[in-house]
């Protein structure tokens, strides 16, 4: 069963509880820290891997976007793959936030819990992940993904 983004849920600080964001790649472009790109963004609900860090994109110059969803506030980041996501519904091209582009729902693989919107079109396609419904993994975490 589908568990849709509380409203109640978005109303506290989006992103502070992801470093990544702290991080000025644009100035330490060379310099960034596998570690830092390397890390597994995962669902905030159930702990399954989502994406890494280094899928990470601009979209339209931006890696963030603030709009409104259903009157309450949402922040979500790009990315360039989700594989921890799978889309429902039909794809739809209305009230798209990113315009020109179809839009799917997407939630996580493995509690159904829904983390963003894929966004498509004839030339790219695109994950926007809602900050707030990822993590970074805690190191324990990491190290049992890779095991498997």
């Amino acid at each position: 069963m589908e568990k849709g983004i509380s409203p109640e849920y978005l109303a506290d600080d989006q992103t502070r509880h992801l470093t990544y964001l702290t991080w000025d790649f644009a100035l330490f472009e060379n310099e960034a820290d596998a570690k830092i790109l390397n890390k597994d963004l995962v669902c905030a609900a159930c702990g399954h891997p989502i994406t890494k860090v280094a899928e990470k994109i601009d979209i339209r110059g931006r890696h963030g976007y603030r709009f409104t969803n259903l009157g309450y506030p949402i922040q979500l980041g790009c990315y360039r793959t989700a594989p921890g996501c799978i889309g429902t519904g039909r794809v739809s091209n209305g009230y798209s936030w990113f315009r020109g582009y179809n839009w799917e729902i997407q939630l996580c693989n493995h509690c159904y819990t829904q983390v963003g919107w894929k966004y498509m079109t004839a030339g790219e396609n695109f994950y926007a992940l809602v900050f707030k419904m990822l993590r970074e993994a805690d190191p324990e975490e990491a190290n049992a993904g890779e095991a498997e």
